[in-house]
């Protein structure tokens, strides 16, 4: 998830305002503030398997601090490290962050045909505009309020001066607050960019298992020597990293409120995400709106033609309420969004979906429950109302009931089901999706070959999870299945996971002013987005009379993960595998196939390797296969007549050096070469070096 980011030349000027909203903040702050109990899900906890861990809930809130701060701080990279800073007590003002210097350089032997002349790149920063410096400011007025901000700094280092050089509040300034009353506990949260969910169909993020490769470092990752990859034979998690990635970002106002008589809870939400950014298709420099006449009064704004009235909706709101109960405080909750998106300031024409639901958090005796009912609409100028059903039940199985934890989930989600905030990709209807196209940072359109786990709309399916252990060697298995409620669309998408991420670093997927993804390869079949690269397929077996698709879609996933602990001598040495395989199909299958009925295959083999050569220095290296197949109701190569046949592969090496408890060197150098055995043109070759230098403070 990335958002736009201001760009402010003028640095000397955003010195005194920031001087100046730090004062006006250190005086005002307890006008608002956020509650403690309502905090952001964290990372999984150092001892739950990932596999099999339901949502959890942590904050660093206390009786005598009662703000939960890792919500006001959006960044807990390392809770033994930044945590310790928020709770120390007699602060009133807080500042921590790291430095992260990054360099990347690529040499791209066989390159595609529209890459020249940068088959060779050189310099600072990796294209995502990640900050070089990032600055939390943490203020605590008294004890019932706080005040946050994060400042952003970007230098590319290229001796472009100040042009080239970013300094801006990349958050802006965020309020927090909670009142403690004999009613119930009361919070709020006011101001720039905060993190936020509310429950999987209405505003959520997909929560990844521990199914991938930790090779590539992320912008996030905090610096842990041997206890990142410990963590991650251990549970499946890495670091605490960020905790902005597990939710979406929000800009509005936040009320919620907790322990009201009966436990009744709520949350109340007014504001923005993503999608709500402003007028679509709208021009927003006046500069460029002012016709060559000079004629005002043609420049869009809030008052138009003969100085009319101009009504631009653009927001989001809903909220929850509900109530805990039982000794194991079980929770049930009525949630429900409403989104609006202006098209035109006049005709008051909008795109509107809305989403309503019951969630449910069971404990029965040892088996957790997890669940969501309810139903979503969207409508548009050309797309009539229709209303469409969302269901999910999701069941933990401890090895005591049988003999290997199991981990269920099974869900059906309508074709009419739309929501561009929820953890459900929601990309598969085409009738909607050419309302507004396909949007930047997008991963998948059509009908996804998505992970276990991971749901998408106009399906019904199940999900199995189990893990065994014998010894230091861990095993985790994962089967899923399932089928188009409704035919749809004409496509199909996988991810390039091998070596999808170097491609996003050469193919921007967020180019300054985008509101379309990159499209790129020799076929125009690749997209970018944050951190990875889809490819679309086009399926044939169409009605010969409106092109349209004529026959379901079986959808098939298998994941098998081996993580394996030893020494040698006194060093530890890590070895993970993880092998996906998944499918699309003409005809239900029990796994993954590839025979006469198939649209598409797909299988993935990654192995990586963590050696502790001395004490905070790892050697570390990794390997990756990504085959895929297409069928012969796909697209054919015009000279060759035969669908796509993809092999890829990815070898790396590097180090890890922990030079201090808070500071990291981190090398990885990566050798990719990919190629269409039936489509000549699509095949590229070439290497990545990157070279990390991270310190905390």
């Amino acid at each position: 998830m990335v958002l736009p980011l201001t760009k402010n030349t003028k640095s000397k000027q955003s010195y005194k305002y920031l001087l100046f909203l730090l004062l006006f903040l250190w005086n005002t702050g307890h006008l608002a503030g956020q509650d403690a109990i309502t905090g952001p899900p964290s990372e999984l906890l150092p001892d739950t398997p990932a596999t099999l861990a339901t949502d959890t809930t942590t904050t660093i809130a206390t009786e005598e601090d009662p703000v939960d701060i890792s919500v006001v701080a959006g960044i807990q990279y390392d809770t033994s490290y930044v945590g310790k800073k928020l709770r120390k007590k007699g602060q009133k003002m807080t500042i921590f962050g790291y430095y992260r210097l990054f360099g990347y350089g690529r040499n791209v032997t066989e390159p595609y045909p529209n890459l020249a002349p940068f088959e060779k790149a050189y310099g600072f920063g990796d294209g995502y505009r990640e900050p070089t410096l990032s600055l939390s400011v943490f203020g605590r007025p008294n004890g019932k309020t706080a005040f946050g901000t994060e400042l952003f700094l970007f230098a590319p280092y290229t001796g472009g001066g100040q042009e080239e050089n970013v300094f801006t509040m990349n958050l802006g300034i965020n309020f927090y607050g909670n009142f403690r009353t004999k009613l119930g506990n009361f919070g709020v949260r006011a101001g720039g960019i905060h993190w936020y969910n509310l429950s999987d169909f209405t505003i959520g993020v997909y929560q990844i298992l521990d199914r991938f490769s930790i090779f590539d470092r992320t912008p996030w990752e905090g610096v842990t020597d041997n206890l990142k990859y410990d963590s991650y034979f251990r549970t499946g998690a890495t670091s605490a990293g960020d905790l902005r990635w597990n939710n979406q970002a929000f800009q509005g106002l936040i009320v919620n409120g907790a322990k009201l008589p009966g436990n009744v809870s709520f949350d109340l939400f007014w504001g923005k995400t993503q999608p709500n950014g402003n007028l679509a298709n709208s021009i927003n420099d006046p500069a460029l709106s002012i016709p060559p006449t000079r004629d005002a009064g043609s420049v869009p704004g809030y008052l138009g033609f003969a100085g009319d009235g101009r009504r631009i909706d653009n927001f989001i709101t809903g909220g929850k309420i509900g109530k805990t109960f039982g000794n194991k405080r079980n929770t049930i909750f009525y949630n429900a969004i409403y989104s609006i998106t202006a098209l035109d300031s006049i005709d008051n024409i909008a795109r509107k979906y809305q989403v309503h639901t019951l969630s449910m958090n069971l404990n029965l005796a040892k088996v957790k429950l997890r669940g969501e009912l309810g139903a979503g609409s969207y409508e548009s100028p050309t797309y009539e109302q229709k209303w469409g059903e969302v269901m999910m039940l999701h069941a933990f199985f401890p090895k005591e009931y049988t003999v290997l934890p199991i981990d269920v989930q099974l869900f059906q989600i309508s074709k009419d089901y739309f929501n561009q905030n929820g953890a459900i990709a929601t990309n598969s209807n085409p009738d909607i999706i050419k309302d507004f196209g396909v949007i930047a940072g997008v991963n998948g359109v059509g009908g996804q070959l998505a992970q276990v786990g991971q749901l998408v709309h106009n399906r019904r399916g199940l999900n199995i999870n189990t893990e065994l252990d014998i010894g230091n060697l861990r095993l985790n298995f994962g089967w899923g299945w399932s089928q188009e409620l409704e035919v749809a669309s004409t496509q199909l998408t996988y991810v390039h996971r091998i070596n999808g991420l170097a491609l996003s670093r050469i193919y921007n997927p967020f180019p300054e002013g985008a509101v379309s993804p990159t499209v790129f390869g020799p076929y125009n079949r690749k997209i970018s987005f944050f951190r990875g690269v889809t490819e679309i397929v086009q399926t044939t077996d169409l009605d010969p009379a409106t092109a349209e698709a004529r026959n379901k879609k079986y959808f098939n996933a298998v994941d098998i993960q081996a993580k394996y602990k030893t020494k040698l001598g006194d060093r530890s040495l890590y070895l993970f595998y993880l092998g996906s395989l998944g499918s699309a199909s003409r005809t239900g299958e029990a796994l993954p196939v590839f025979n006469e009925e198939s649209y598409l295959f797909v299988q993935y083999h990654e192995f990586d390797a963590y050696l502790e050569l001395f004490p905070k220095f790892l050697l570390t290296g990794y390997l990756g296969i990504e085959d895929a197949r297409g069928g012969s109701f796909t697209q054919w190569d015009i000279e060759t007549q035969l669908p796509l046949d993809q092999f890829g592969t990815g070898i790396g090496v590097g180090f890890d050096w922990t030079v201090s408890k808070s500071t990291g060197l981190y090398f990885r150098h990566r050798w990719m070469k990919f190629e269409d055995k039936n489509f000549g043109l699509d095949r590229f070759k070439g290497r990545e070096v990157t070279v990390e230098l991270k310190t905390f403070f």
